[in-house]
């Protein structure tokens, strides 16, 4: 662990690398992720959100989250910026401006954008689109009409609305459809490798798993520790890595060729512990604060 300034505020951040052996850790500069919320309000309502606790609903200020962004980058802190919310494609020109500023400071920064699909196709309209390390779309389910049941809404996007953003991008490979492991949805093996027979046939190269975070009884109900399904895998896959991140949380990776013939990467991710006991990610609010993580510790304000 190392000791770091920010805004003149002393926060514990790894200074270790993920690795493959908790007992031969890696060391390396301490970077954060910034995750910006662009705004908290949301055109879903699911039931394991983790957002509701720490809903500020503000009105986000551009040139104080410019200063964020360049006092963190000259200080070479910044590991990259991902675009969260709330949804953030319910304000397509505000995710424009701020991508126009974030590509003006560095035109070669990591940029992901974690979205529900709601106007997806909004994206072929900014003409930097495919400079995005990456565009995270969440579809729990491989049937639009299940998928529309656990957001509770039917302005997410479809899998014709998928493909037709994939078919729009230059880059094929932008583009990474999250899943939630739950168990009354995708809950075993099978349902994973429908799954991701599903995201072939969209034409997307990425699936990513998550487990739930237990942040409300809901989660707590429907949790699944996804090493009991990915322990378990057939000859259909092609295991990567098995990562740690000390007692924090753990991935996996690897390679899935589906019943088309087709290959998608795959990786399934579980954080461990809410409450982390260093700093692993920093917050830009939407009423402009920082915190040290999602309803963590205040550490700059305006």
């Amino acid at each position: 662990m190392e000791t770091i300034k920010l805004f003149d505020q002393e926060l514990v951040v790894k200074n270790e690398l993920c690795t493959t052996d908790l007992e031969k850790p890696k060391e390396g500069k301490a970077k954060l992720r910034l995750y910006v919320k662009l705004t908290d309000y949301c055109n879903a309502h699911c039931m394991f959100c983790a957002n509701e606790n720490s809903c500020d609903y503000g009105q986000i200020d551009l040139n104080k989250l410019e200063y964020v962004i360049r006092y963190l980058y000259s200080l070479d802190r910044l590991h990259g910026i991902s675009i969260t919310g709330g949804e953030p494609l319910t304000n397509p020109d505000l995710l424009f401006k701020l991508l126009d500023i974030i590509y003006q400071i560095n035109p070669d920064m990591e940029v992901q954008i974690s979205t529900n699909g709601y106007n997806i196709l909004k994206l072929l309209e900014y003409p930097l689109v495919n400079n995005l390390e990456s565009i995270h779309i969440s579809r729990h389910h491989y049937e639009d009409e299940t998928n529309y049941q656990i957001f509770k809404s039917c302005s997410v996007a479809s899998a014709d609305d998928i493909i037709a953003l994939q078919e729009g991008l230059e880059d094929k490979k932008i583009i990474n459809i999250n899943t939630i492991v739950m168990k009354d949805y995708i809950s075993n093996l099978q349902e994973i490798k429908r799954m991701l027979d599903h995201v072939g046939e969209l034409g997307v190269y990425k699936n990513g798993f998550v487990s739930l975070m237990k942040c409300n009884p809901y989660s707590e109900k429907q949790f699944i520790n996804f090493n009991d399904i990915f322990n378990n895998l057939d000859q259909s896959f092609f295991k990567g890595h098995h990562f740690y991140s000390r007692e924090y949380c753990e991935c996996v990776d690897g390679i899935y060729l589906t019943r088309y013939n087709k290959l998608v990467e795959y990786y399934a991710r579980m954080v461990k512990d809410c409450a982390c006991p260093y700093t692993n990610q920093l917050v830009y609010t939407s009423d402009n604060r920082v915190t040290a993580g999602f309803g963590k510790k205040l550490i700059y304000r305006w």
